[in-house]
């Protein structure tokens, strides 16, 4: 005891030994004795906080594990990695098996286009005439604009992003305003319309046919306007009706439906649509409940750079500058006029990026693929004529290799055929997804990048999920869905204050209608464990 309280109190040890004990040890042995007291009373409580920290861990392990259990019979394949973000592991299960990602390939497509291109990247599209509009503002030209992918022209992404959507029909008046504000009067000649600036297929590889009516499906080109969407909507109708009548918007000609939806006796509508041929229209068949509510459709368009000419017309004429030619589209630019009149610039890709990954936007993201596949080829070709032989995307899709290995993800752990995840051939691991998120995390661009992904409850995918609990503004991930698959990878801040980076990849999880839910548990948890304890052992950090 007076060993103890000499400690204690910071002063020197006074030891009472006894004589037969001094017979035993010589004297310089009360001052090992005393030692080795001292690291016992030392190491010790360190034990019992390992003790702790071990027994905190399986817990929350046990948890977390118990939450991945789905009912009796099952056949969800789960995937799933917890770590710190000095790569020390929290939990893991089928961390190096591959996984479809969905539309959590959109993290390697997002990370990749704001690694290449930096977050104040930005497209610009030129407007070619022969010569200028003469005094009294009248273009004696056919006018030109030249696409190059600008996504950024339209009405608010989907699924909430904070903003006051646009309409329809306005999408395009900024860039004819700002013609107006160069004098801009009158068109004689045709708006032409040259989509050859980028050579993408109308859809990803891998993407199924039964999307391309589907808002989600819109075709990639060179012109985007409301995201290559329009909308479809029946006003309700009354019970003794004999049609139903339907409208458009925009209302433009080159948005054609094949509509043969009739009055019925059900008490919901019942109606189906489809486009059987690439470039068709889409038709709707089925039963319309009159005395109910009306019903609308967000659709996918057939032929983009045709109805952004269309609604480039008609933007002009409703704002006074008639045009007396027609649209034309062109592929090449072989007739193009050598002055460039003017030119529209697109959103910074900081501003693009989060209206890809908040919403989920596959033709955004096909976009990004293909924009950085274009620096790509003009950094290969260093002015050289490029090949025709290789399309942007697949540009794109060379870079990946490279920046994955300064990730460190090994090779055979990512593997896309495209860049938004609609295809079911791509893979990822747990692994990958972990290691990607935590070399984002020290990114120079981390910032963009966290600021990019759906916050819990709040916007983007997440909008209507954690909207309780301490996830609840916490949880910054990017979500994934097609049948019998979900994903969601990102970043969760514990209730201890320390931030955790999580994959999470549930595949052939048609068995289990509540696997979403469960991932959503998963993720809760994490967010209310206060993990403040020792430290595993780190892996090795990312490289840069």
């Amino acid at each position: 005891m007076q060993l103890l309280g000499s400690k204690l109190s910071g002063t020197p040890p006074s030891l009472t030994v006894r004589p037969a004990v001094n017979r035993i040890f010589p004297a310089r042995f009360p001052n090992i004795i005393a030692l080795v007291l001292n690291l016992l009373l030392a190491v010790i409580p360190a034990m019992g906080a390992a003790i702790a920290t071990n027994d905190a861990l399986a817990n929350l392990q046990g948890r977390l594990r118990h939450e991945l259990m789905g009912p009796s019979g099952s056949t969800v394949f789960w995937g799933a990695l917890v770590a710190r973000a000095d790569g020390s592991r929290i939990f893991g299960t089928n961390v190096q098996q591959a996984f479809i990602p969905a539309s959590n390939t959109k993290l390697f497509t997002g990370a990749l286009a704001l690694d290449q291109l930096g977050s104040e990247a930005r497209l610009r599209t030129p407007v070619h005439v022969q010569r200028p509009p003469d005094a009294d503002g009248v273009l004696h030209s056919d006018l030109w604009v030249l696409g190059q992918g600008d996504p950024t022209w339209g009405t608010a992404p989907k699924s909430g992003s904070g903003n006051a959507p646009g309409t329809w029909d306005e999408a395009l008046v900024p860039g004819v305003a700002q013609w107006q504000s160069k004098g801009l009067k009158r068109v004689i000649g045709d708006l032409v319309l040259c989509d050859g600036a980028l050579r993408v297929p109308s859809y990803g590889p891998g993407w199924d046919e039964e999307d391309r009516a589907e808002w989600y499906g819109a075709p990639v080109s060179a012109f985007v306007v409301n995201d290559n969407t329009f909308r479809l909507l029946a006003p309700a109708i009354a019970r003794n009706a004999s049609s139903v009548p339907y409208f458009i918007e925009p209302p433009l000609a080159s948005l054609i439906v094949d509509w043969r939806v009739l009055p019925g006796t059900n008490t919901t509508h019942r109606i189906h649509y489809e486009r059987q041929q690439t470039g068709g229209p889409i038709e709707f068949r089925g039963r319309f409940a009159p005395g109910t509510n009306g019903w609308s459709a967000e659709l996918a368009v057939a032929n983009p750079a045709q109805v952004f000419g269309d609604l480039l017309k008609r933007t002009l004429e409703r704002r006074g500058i008639s045009v007396s030619g027609s649209v034309r589209v062109v592929h090449a630019t072989n007739g193009c006029p050598a002055t460039e009149w003017d030119h529209w610039t697109s959103l910074p890709l900081a501003h693009r990026l989060a209206l890809c990954l908040k919403p989920s936007q596959n033709l955004h993201a096909q976009l990004l693929l293909a924009e950085v596949g274009r620096q790509a080829e003009r950094q290969s070709t260093q002015g050289a004529s490029p090949s025709a032989t290789r399309r942007h995307d697949e540009w794109g899709l060379t870079t990946l290799p490279g920046f994955l290995t300064r990730v460190g993800i090994s090779d055979g752990s990512v593997v896309l055929e495209e860049g938004s995840g609609l295809s079911r051939t791509n893979r990822v691991t747990p692994a990958a997804t972990v290691a990607l998120l935590r070399f984002m995390a020290t990114h120079p661009q981390h910032k963009v990048w966290k600021d990019s992904l759906p916050v819990g409850g709040v916007d983007g995918t997440l909008k209507n999920r954690f909207k309780t609990g301490h996830a609840l503004r916490n949880v910054r991930a990017k979500t994934g869905s097609l049948r019998g698959v979900h994903a969601l990878g990102g970043y969760v801040t514990t209730a201890g204050g320390e931030e955790l980076v999580f994959a999470l990849y549930a595949n052939q999880a048609q068995s289990d209608p509540q696997a979403r839910a469960r991932m959503d548990r998963f993720v809760e948890i994490l967010a209310s464990s206060d993990l403040r304890m020792n430290r595993l052992p780190a892996v090795t950090a990312p490289p840069r």
